[in-house]
């Protein structure tokens, strides 16, 4: 979900599906061999993937493919060893988006393309689930390879960590995620004194997808003092119909800012009318890169979602 266009979310949408559920099973079924110092080189690891990792030396040329993987190498201090990233996305820091672009290869233009890759002469490329095939073409060229796939934020800040270890910056990563860990704790204890706001996240439109409980912006939500109303749901991005949402009646409609609509827009959908939050204009955007990108800004996000849901406990001071 990291991009704006609402055919790239569809496809994005899908790929994490798939993969998500790969992605855990090799989690759940791998150990963590690490080196005897932590982040001393060569550092062994097993990425998200299930697959074992040898980093021989701390990287000095990197490509990331995904933004939220730029802003993480950013945060740890290590934007001038960037070589190359994903595409137009990677937008932030601003810096990033004069970084050269690998991507838009593939049947959907989701892929890297592997000669520019090559090219760039990386010794680690650091990606998310997905993309087997690639991943064992760059491996079998002699690219180092590691993926990385937040399932919650306390798997990003555990990622994070990771990144830190993997490329000689642990002081750095350390001092990040002890940051975002105070002050995610921080908006939900406060979000926790008043009770659970029922709202409903919309990826994008039409049909109508929303978050299931195992995913990271379900989790965000959470956190944030919401309580979610596809907290049954089986799947991780199951399709909920207006007919559902008339039925649980949610006082907030939170709508992805990737979508492309307003407020308004939303209003006057065929329908909408009979669902409580939209009928009282309870219709909010959340930016989307602050809660589907897992990085550093997640905590914002999580800011921005408790001002929506407990306003009087997060007054915005001028500053929303």
């Amino acid at each position: 979900m990291q991009v704006r266009r609402v055919s790239r979310a569809l496809v994005a949408l899908a790929v994490v599906f798939v993969f998500t559920a790969l992605t855990r099973c090799a989690r759940n079924a791998a150990t963590q061999p690490r080196s005897p110092k932590g982040w001393s080189f060569p550092a062994m690891l097993r990425d998200d993937d299930g697959v074992s990792v040898t980093i021989k030396a701390p990287p000095r040329r990197i490509v990331t493919f995904a933004p939220s993987n730029t802003e993480i190498v950013f945060a740890l201090g290590l934007g001038a060893r960037l070589v190359g990233v994903s595409g137009k996305f990677d937008n932030y820091p601003p810096a990033a988006r004069s970084i050269p672009s690998v991507g838009g290869s593939g049947q959907f233009g989701v892929d890297p393309n592997v000669e520019r890759v090559v090219a760039l002469h990386p010794d680690l490329m650091l990606a998310i689930s997905g993309g087997d095939e690639w991943k064992k073409r760059l491996r079998d060229l002699g690219i180092t390879v590691f993926t990385i796939n937040a399932t919650d934020f306390a798997d990003l800040l555990h990622d994070i960590r990771t990144v830190g270890e993997i490329t000689g910056t642990t002081p750095a990563a350390t001092a990040l995620t002890s940051r975002m860990a105070a002050q995610a704790q921080s908006i939900a204890a406060k979000a926790s004194t008043e009770s659970p706001v029922k709202c409903f996240f919309e990826a994008f439109y039409p049909p109508v997808p929303t978050v299931g409980p195992r995913t990271f912006i379900f989790d965000l939500l959470r956190r944030a003092g919401c309580d979610p109303v596809s907290a049954a749901a089986k799947s991780d991005y199951p399709e909920w119909s207006v007919d559902q949402l008339a039925a649980q009646s949610p006082a907030i409609y939170l709508v992805a800012s990737e979508s492309g609509v307003s407020p308004a827009q939303v209003e006057r959908r065929p329908a909408f009318g009979a669902i409580a939050a939209v009928r009282q204009r309870h219709v909010y955007l959340i930016e989307s890169d602050l809660i589907s990108r897992p990085g550093p800004r997640v905590v914002l996000g999580l800011l921005a979602l408790a001002r929506i849901l407990h306003p009087a406990l997060f007054p915005c001071g001028g500053t929303c």
